[in-house]
């Protein structure tokens, strides 16, 4: 199978490939789009080391942050923000194929790419602000819906739900 092949996964081959679809919104005002394969993403918990591997460029990874998922042009992607040893931070993705196609993606489909070089005033300031956004969407998303209770008017009635705040807890 040609690498280039898109038909038996779904993909519309007159919108380019994965890596050339993704996009995304800016994290921050200076940003360069890269759209860079990485060769190799090296993670060791053993060693408590991370590293990619670009062309013949080793970049030593000292933060990472992951993202949510992201959809573009009908395609799913895995985000992750990483800072390497040098100061530079990157967002890298990876199109995660639908769980019905993974079993025959290509190879291709799980590698990891850049798709740009982010330069922020302050990588750990950019870094803990995205953390906590993400973290406040997480717990709106998880939060449990308001109670809501109809009340009855004195005409029998009945009138607009009012929400209430209160949860009766269960002993």
């Amino acid at each position: 199978m040609a690498q280039n092949d898109f038909s038996k996964f779904g993909i519309d081959e007159s919108l380019g490939s994965p890596i050339e679809r993704f996009s995304t919104s800016r994290f921050v005002r200076k940003e360069t789009v890269l759209k860079q394969e990485v060769e190799s993403y090296y993670v060791s918990d053993v060693d408590n080391i991370a590293f990619i591997n670009m062309g013949k460029r080793k970049h030593t990874i000292s933060q990472v942050l992951d993202l949510p998922d992201a959809v573009c042009a009908g395609l799913t992607y895995k985000q992750r923000l990483v800072q390497t040893e040098r100061g530079d931070c990157l967002l890298l993705a990876r199109w995660k194929p639908e769980r019905h196609m993974r079993r025959n993606a290509p190879d291709w489909s799980q590698k990891w790419f850049v798709e740009k070089q982010l330069l922020p005033p302050d990588n750990e300031k950019l870094f803990s602000r995205l953390e906590k956004r993400f973290q406040d969407q997480a717990d709106e998303a998880a939060a449990p819906p308001p109670i809501v209770t109809a009340t009855q008017t004195e005409e029998g009635e009945a009138a607009e739900p009012a929400a209430t705040a209160e949860v009766e807890e269960e002993e």
